[in-house]
């Protein structure tokens, strides 16, 4: 059983090392190559990866760029504090901006923006 001192503990340690795990994954260009899977910049020569609720995406590229065991686990305890709980969130929540997370938005506007069939009535 987990005691509230240790959770507190480990969010403690989660907010100390937050900044400088964002640095690294901005050097690294994680969430860009993340991206581009998710929301390629040619979506008609490349198919969007679907993200399957999981972080099986993002472990595969932190893995690639050189990021142990114990850095990824510490990496997705920060983008999990930050809402990041699966490979689309991280986009969506965590990185600052994002091609996949412009699209939602827009299609959302659009879509808003669309007649709804009652201005007849």
């Amino acid at each position: 059983m987990v005691t509230p001192m240790a959770d507190s503990r480990d969010s403690d340690l989660i907010s100390s090392i937050t900044p400088d795990v964002m640095a690294s994954l901005r050097r690294s260009r994680f969430f860009e190559e993340l991206d581009n899977l998710l929301s390629p910049t040619d979506s008609l020569e490349l198919a969007p990866a679907q993200c399957g609720g999981n972080y099986e995406l993002s472990e595969n590229i932190l893995r690639l760029t050189g990021y142990d065991s114990e850095a990824v686990t510490d990496i997705f305890a920060v983008f999990r504090s930050q809402g990041g709980c699966c490979d689309c969130e991280i986009l969506y929540n965590v990185a600052e901006t994002s091609r996949l997370k412009a699209k939602y938005w827009q299609r959302r506007a659009h879509d808003m923006n669309r007649p709804t069939g009652r201005d007849n009535e």
